[in-house]
């Protein structure tokens, strides 16, 4: 056995490491993780079972070694683990000295120490719960009852929106963090709460039906705006993050699994696969093309499909079976570059300006996350530029006439841009 190099001295986030560092813990659960990471998040729900299944015996730590420039910031870390609800300590690994002196090589990665400090065992990805508990109970350890969940961060007021989107003369939001779905005027009036959800990520509406892409639960739900009724469409999907309807079909990004997947509206049949799981940057047809996290999806007036990929930091599209980039060097090249080559840094949404709708119509209007800033693309001219910048996370994006209607996903908000004016108000907080 191994013994496990010393956690002191790291920049925590949360203070407490040096209990662990007593031995007061049984065994201890180390995480490494990157906040952008789709895997990585899925891979909390099962550090945070087992962190309430073993109380008092099993503690948990995580250490953060970002990929992308804008993860490296303890700011953006900070808010980071309020989104996403981790309540343990967790250091900012920022020129990943734990990552190599732990010798890890990929996110997620869970190493296991026992109350004497030595490694005992090491987990690659995720999916891994099963195998952490039986480790645990090798070292004599037993469940114990879990805690009652603490509940929403932000119960009254937006937290993390993640999705808008315009139906009508109505704005729907997916308030992430809150674990429900609101609905406004144009004037940003709310008009109705729907809940209760787990984290809903991305809607959509068709026929006075609202759709919702439950990315926690794996579900995307349907709920009748006449009626109210609630019904679970699809289920054990992975990590759905955008959602596209139209009169025949559902469209799935399944950031999970690194694939968009096409049903039929009304028999669920899965009708086409695009991406073989296989997280990577890959143009071809159907399932021989390999996508990497898509976040965000829309259908322009042609009827084509763009998206963007997350983790490659690209700008895609789908014309007829075969997976097309216009922007995007790999998992590992991004930045912020408006010229040849053109660099995002982990895009989560997208939207298509429809001709005749107002202004902006062929455009593509590109939520660039991490640069912080709404971007907009002409695909005739094959020109990008910056539209809006200064923004904290925009994730979810739609158009209404003049209007973009942004999930502005760090400040708790909902913005909206007038592009005959160039100006920027706060539509919901």
């Amino acid at each position: 056995m191994v013994r496990a190099p010393s956690l002191l001295g790291a920049d925590w986030i949360h203070e407490g490491v040096e209990a662990l560092q007593a031995n007061e813990a049984e065994a201890v659960l180390i995480d490494f993780f990157t906040f952008g990471c789709i895997n990585c998040i899925n891979n909390l729900q099962t550090l945070n079972r087992l962190h309430k299944r073993y109380s008092g015996a099993v503690e948990v730590v995580g250490i953060h070694y970002g990929k992308f420039t804008y993860e490296k910031e303890t700011g953006a870390l900070k808010q980071a683990i309020e989104r996403l609800g981790i309540n343990y300590p967790v250091a900012n690994d920022v020129y990943g000295t734990l990552m190599e002196q732990f010798a890890v090589k990929a996110w997620p990665t869970v190493v296991l120490v026992n109350k004497r400090g030595y490694i005992e065992a090491e987990f690659r990805g995720e999916g891994q719960g099963v195998a952490i508990e039986l480790a645990l109970q090798q070292l004599g350890l037993k469940p114990v009852a879990p805690k009652e969940d603490p509940g929403l961060l932000h119960p009254s007021s937006l937290s993390f929106p993640e999705g808008a989107v315009v139906f009508d003369k109505r704005v729907f939001v997916a308030n992430s963090g809150g674990g429900d779905v609101r609905e406004y005027t144009l004037e940003g009036r709310l008009l109705r709460t729907f809940a209760r959800f787990a984290r809903p990520s991305s809607l959509a509406c068709i026929d006075e039906e609202l759709y919702i892409a439950d990315r926690e639960a794996g579900t995307v739900c349907r709920i009748g705006l006449q009626d109210e009724v609630r019904t679970i469409l699809l289920e054990k999907l992975r990590a759905p993050s955008a959602l596209l309807i139209d009169e025949q079909t559902i469209t799935v990004a399944e950031a999970g699994a690194h694939r968009i997947t096409v049903y039929d509206r009304h028999s669920l049949q899965l009708l086409e696969t695009f991406g073989n799981r296989f997280e990577a940057l890959r143009d071809g047809e159907g399932e021989s093309a390999q996508l990497a996290q898509p976040m965000g999806l829309a259908r322009c007036d042609d009827g084509t499909v763009w998206f963007v990929d997350a983790e490659s930091s690209a700008l895609r599209f789908i014309e007829g079976k075969e997976v097309v980039t216009v922007f995007g060097e790999g998992l590992f090249t991004f930045g912020d570059s408006n010229e040849k080559p053109v660099l995002l840094q982990h895009p989560q949404g997208v939207a298509c300006g429809l001709v005749g709708d107002g202004c902006g119509g062929g455009r593509l209007f590109v939520c660039d996350t991490y640069n912080g800033k709404v971007k907009v693309y002409d695909p005739l001219g094959g020109r990008i530029q910056t539209l809006v910048e200064g923004l904290h996370e925009p994730t979810g994006i739609s158009k209404r006439g003049c209007h973009l209607y942004i999930a502005e996903t760090g400040a708790h908000r909902i913005v909206k841009f007038d592009l005959s004016t160039m100006r920027l108000e706060v539509f919901a907080l």
